[in-house]
C-alpha cells in the first residue's frame, strides 16, 4: 500500500529532511527493513526523543503489519508507562536494528495501524483506532483537493502525535514528495525553509508565526486544519503567498476528513467549514452532524458522528456551531458558544474570544473578549446584533 509505491519512485530522490538529516527514498527504504528486523511486538508507544526516529520507527512498524500510537512530546516517563500499560503497548525509544526484512508483510484495508489518543469531550484519554481504509483510501481525494503531486517539497511540523500532522506525512510520502520536518522550536527558519517548500501544512496557530512582511510566490499548496481560520489570518495568507491554493479542511481523528473551503470563499463565508470532502456524504439530525464516508475509523462506522454541531445552509456549506456541551438555552432559545465567539473574531478590533457560563451564576452567559483597542461593551453588543 505505502511500500509498494516506492518501487516506482526514484531512489535517489530525497524522501525526508529534519534538523541537518536527509534521506532518500533507497535510504528511507533500508533504514525502514533493518529496523524491522528487531520488532517482535504488535502494539508500541513510540516515544523517542528524536521526531525523525519516530516516524522511521513507525513505518517499520508498518513493515511487519504492526500497529503504534506516536505518544506527545511534553509527556514524562512515567505518563508513558501509565498510556502503555492502560492500551497494552510496548514502549519503543530506541532505534531497533536487525537482519533487513527484504519484503513487508501483506497488509489489508480493515487491518489496523494507527491508534490515536483523544480526550474526547469528557477528558478522559480514549484511543481511537485506524485502519488502512480509513486513512489511505483519502490519498487520491486529498491530492487532488490540495493540488498536490509527487513533485512538491512539503514543510510539515514534526509533532506527529496530532495526527493531521501525520496525515501530511503520509500522504507526502505515499506521493513521492520530498518532505522538510521542521520542529516547532525551529520556527525562525521557516521563513528559509519556505523559500526551498512548493507546499505547506501547518495549524492556524502555527502560521500566526510567519513573518508578515515576506512572501512566497513558489508556494502551491498551504493547507490548514485544527481549527478556523479567521478571516484576517487567511487574507494575510492569501498576500503572503499569492499563487498558492489555500485550503481549509474539517475532520476529526473519529471520523477523517469531512468538508472543506478554498481561497475566497474562507473570506466570504466566515461561518462555514465548505463542502463534503470527496466521497463524503454530511447530514444534520437534530442539529448533530452526522457522515457518511469511508474514512471513517473502524469503531464508528455503525455510529458515525462525534456530536459537534452545526447546519448546512441553503448553497449546502456546513456551517459549525460548536460541539454538544456548548450550546445553551435560555427561554427556549438554542445559543451556540461557537458561533457567538467566531462573529466576535470577525470584528477588526478583537484578537480572541470566549463565551463560557459562570460556575457562580449558571443562569447567565458571559462573553469575554481580548482586543486590540479598547471596545465597549455596547459596541459589542451593536456589533453582533447586527450578526446573530
Amino acid at each position: 500500500m505505502l511500500f509498494e509505491r516506492w518501487k516506482h519512485i526514484a531512489p535517489e530522490k530525497t524522501a525526508l529532511i529534519h534538523q541537518g538529516r536527509s534521506l532518500t527514498y533507497e535510504e528511507l527504504r533500508e533504514e525502514v527493513q533493518r529496523r524491522a528486523g528487531d520488532l517482535h511486538a504488535q502494539a508500541y508507544l513510540l516515544c523517542h526523543r528524536h521526531e525523525l526516529d519516530n516516524l522511521l520507527n513507525f513505518l517499520a512498524i508498518l513493515y511487519v503489519g504492526g500497529r503504534a500510537v506516536f505518544a506527545g512530546k511534553n509527556w514524562t516517563p512515567e505518563a508513558r508507562l501509565n498510556y502503555a500499560e492502560r492500551f497494552r503497548l510496548s514502549l519503543l525509544d530506541t532505534v531497533p536494528t536487525g537482519q533487513a526484512l527484504p519484503e513487508p508483510r501483506l497488509s489489508h484495508d480493515r487491518d489496523v495501524f494507527l491508534g490515536i489518543l483523544s480526550s474526547g469531550s469528557t477528558g478522559s484519554p480514549k484511543l481511537i483506532w485506524k485502519d488502512y481504509e480509513a486513512w489511505f483510501s483519502a490519498f487520491p481525494a486529498q491530492s487532488e483537493v490540495f493540488h498536490l503531486h509527487s513533485e512538491d517539497r512539503l514543510l510539515v511540523v514534526d509533532a506527529l502525535a496530532y495526527s493531521a500532522n501525520l496525515n501530511a506525512v503520509l500522504h507526502g510520502l505515499w506521493l513521492g514528495m520530498c518532505i522538510h520536518l521542521s520542529p516547532l522550536q525551529e520556527a525562525r527558519y521557516w521563513p528559509e525553509l519556505l523559500q526551498e517548500a512548493t507546499a505547506l501544512f501547518m495549524v492556524p496557530s502555527h502560521l500566526r508565526l510567519l513573518p508578515e512582511n515576506r512572501t512566497y510566490p513558489q508556494l502551491r499548496s498551504l493547507v490548514s486544519a485544527g481549527e478556523k481560520l479567521d478571516g484576517r489570518l487567511a487574507a494575510t495568507l492569501m498576500e503572503r503567498f499569492p499563487n498558492a491554493c489555500l485550503t481549509e479542511y474539517y475532520g476529526a481523528a473519529e471520523l477523517g476528513h469531512i468538508s472543506f473551503i478554498q481561497n475566497r470563499e474562507i473570506l466570504d463565508r466566515p461561518n462555514a467549514v465548505g463542502k463534503p470532502f470527496p466521497g463524503v456524504q454530511i447530514s444534520i439530525r437534530e442539529d448533530k452532524i452526522w457522515v457518511d464516508s469511508p474514512y471513517v475509523s473502524p469503531d464508528y462506522r455503525k455510529n458515525p458522528t462525534v456530536s459537534d454541531l452545526g447546519y448546512l445552509d441553503e448553497e449546502g456549506y456546513l456551517c459549525l456551531l460548536g460541539r454538544e456541551g456548548r450550546m445553551f438555552n435560555r427561554r427556549g432559545l438554542n445559543i451556540y458558544a461557537e458561533e457567538i465567539e467566531n462573529l466576535c473574531l470577525s470584528h477588526p478590533w478583537v484578537m480572541e474570544a470566549a463565551l463560557v457560563q459562570p460556575v457562580h451564576r449558571p443562569e447567565t452567559l458571559c462573553l469575554w473578549v481580548v482586543t486590540r483597542t479598547p471596545l465597549s461593551t455596547q459596541e459589542m453588543r451593536q456589533f453582533l446584533l447586527q450578526k446573530l
